[in-house]
């Protein structure tokens, strides 16, 4: 379909119809649309880039080949994050890695240049920024990822559910529970908490 509105003109249901009935535009303006959150969050999981790569190539893929895909009661973006996971978990499994995806997810670099570009000639916040990564460590993986999910990419707990395979309920403890340890870790530091939200963002986009 050679006229088909931008991606900021159709909504992703609508782009969503389109691509399940084998319009290869939807299906290049999802892919550009989704592209680097996919690549983001699929390299929390796992470090391996060229694998992410893969994962992400073959979900399109499927998905152009496959007119049976619906979204019920799911987005769009907490579809292809969920078909990522899973993808993901396959091929370590083929692969017979002996740590499952959830014993590894959520890799952030401790870059301490970074660190010295955030928080220029103020040592204090250095020192903030540096206890802050020692107490994000602490958390669990699952943690970390929805904390991920939910305050950098801002997926709804219902969405975050979905890519999480819980209820909603669940996305809600789970992301209540790891902030109240963050806030334990860091000494109830409102301050730094606020200094952990940028960090990570900026962290994220520096990939």
């Amino acid at each position: 379909m050679d006229n088909i509105p931008s991606s900021g003109e159709i909504d992703d249901l609508a782009l969503w119809n389109l691509l399940i009935k084998g319009d290869q535009k939807a299906l290049e303006i999802l892919y550009q649309k989704y592209y680097s959150l996919l690549l983001n969050y699929g390299l929390k999981c796992n470090p391996n880039k060229e694998l992410i790569k893969d994962c992400i190539q073959d979900l399109f893929v499927n998905l152009y080949q496959n007119s049976s895909v619906k979204t019920d009661n799911i987005t769009v973006r907490s579809y292809l994050l969920k078909a990522l996971r899973n993808n993901l978990l396959y091929k370590l499994s083929s692969q017979k890695e002996e740590n499952s995806l959830d014993e590894s997810v959520f890799h952030i670099p401790e870059n301490e240049d970074l660190f010295e570009q955030l928080f220029p000639k103020n040592d204090q916040d250095v020192l903030l920024a540096r206890r802050l990564m020692d107490a994000v460590s602490q958390l669990t993986p699952n943690q970390k990822s929805v904390l991920y999910l939910r305050y950098v990419k801002e997926l709804s707990y219902k969405e975050i559910a979905d890519v999480m395979d819980m209820n909603v309920q669940s996305s809600m403890n789970l992301a209540n529970r790891a902030l109240t340890k963050l806030r334990s870790l860091i000494g109830q530091d409102e301050h730094l908490l606020g200094l952990w939200q940028l960090l990570i963002i900026k962290m994220v986009l520096s990939l």
